[in-house]
């Protein structure tokens, strides 16, 4: 940078002066400059999307979940349980306890903030399938309301740009939906 050679010049005999390429300081200290202004004005952005990855990894972990207590209800021909506790979810035969499949469920989201409630609006923690795949209700293991959906948020958003909230619902039928419960109904992602 500002280096300065010597030439030959091969017909002339005469010397010239001539200037290495590159960036002098003081342009140097304006691209760093505005690449932190445009980095500054992008973190906002950033945690929206990195929050909203991790809701949706979550409620994909627990669509998963139901989607394999119904599939091994089918399968095996009897009732499978899918049930939440503090460490996450389980998938379990009703007849006799095995555990078939467990998952933290938060996929490491330790601040990942979930509502799990019944049709009514109570707090539920399981779901029964039997043979062909549907809801049974109540659940037999302990005479609960059944699963009706999971609401998704996280408690570290303030400030947040496009933080989006996710509900998992479950249908009677036994199929689930991850859906988004701010858009408008008619929108495709909208909840039911």
């Amino acid at each position: 940078m500002g280096e300065r050679r010597l030439l030959h010049h091969a017909q002339g005999g005469q010397l010239l002066m001539r200037q290495a390429a590159g960036f002098t300081l003081i342009e140097l200290m304006i691209t760093i400059a505005i690449g932190a202004i445009l980095i500054v004005l992008g973190v906002p952005t950033m945690r929206g999307v990195i929050e909203n990855g991790r809701i949706r990894a979550a409620g994909e972990s627990w669509k998963y979940g139901l989607a394999l207590a119904r599939t091994e209800a089918i399968r095996r021909n009897t009732q499978v349980e899918f049930v939440t506790d503090a460490d996450g979810w389980q998938v379990l035969i009703v007849a006799d306890g095995t555990v078939l499949h467990q998952a933290a469920g938060n996929e490491g989201a330790s601040d990942l903030e979930m509502t799990i409630v019944d049709a009514g609006g109570a707090d539920a923690d399981r779901v029964t399938f039997n043979s062909l795949g549907r809801i049974v209700d109540p659940n037999p293991s302990d005479g609960s309301e059944p699963i009706a959906q999971v609401d998704l948020g996280s408690t570290n958003v303030p400030g947040v740009s496009g933080y989006h909230p996710l509900r998992l619902q479950v249908t009677a039928g036994g199929m689930t939906r991850l859906c988004d419960p701010a858009v408008a109904s008619t929108d495709p992602r909208a909840c039911l």
